[in-house]
């Protein structure tokens, strides 16, 4: 059996379910169908980006229209390495003190049971 015939069978049964479920009727069914845009097998379908999760400094494209001269397009390179670099070092500074904070939280509450291991309690 073929991916494509798996999911039709899976969606029948979904939706027979959701009948019984809901006890709603064929016409019902067929509303909904009107109502859900058709999927094109050929073209997939576009998936936008969250309006919250956006670039910090957008940085203008290259234009490969008008003439560049090496010392332009070297100049370009060296401001998005550098760009680059400092939001490197941003994530890797977010990283380690994400990373102190969370060995701080380990180790105060490891630590009452390194003393108690540690100084055992007198035999009798």
């Amino acid at each position: 059996m073929t991916w494509k015939k798996e999911r039709d069978l899976l969606m029948a049964q979904t939706m027979a379910f959701v009948q019984s479920v809901a006890g709603k009727t064929a016409d019902a069914d067929r509303k909904l169908e009107t109502r859900l845009p058709s999927v094109s097998p050929v073209q997939p379908p576009t998936v936008e980006r969250p309006a919250d999760i956006r670039p910090v400094a957008r940085l203008s494209p290259i234009s490969h229209v008008s003439p560049i001269s090496h010392g332009d397009l070297r100049d370009e390179i060296g401001r998005r390495v550098a760009a680059f670099r400092a939001r490197q070092q941003i994530f890797h500074r977010d990283r380690d003190e994400y990373c102190n904070a969370m060995m701080a939280k380990v180790r105060a509450a490891t630590e009452p049971a390194v003393k108690g291991r540690d100084n055992p309690p007198p035999k009798r």
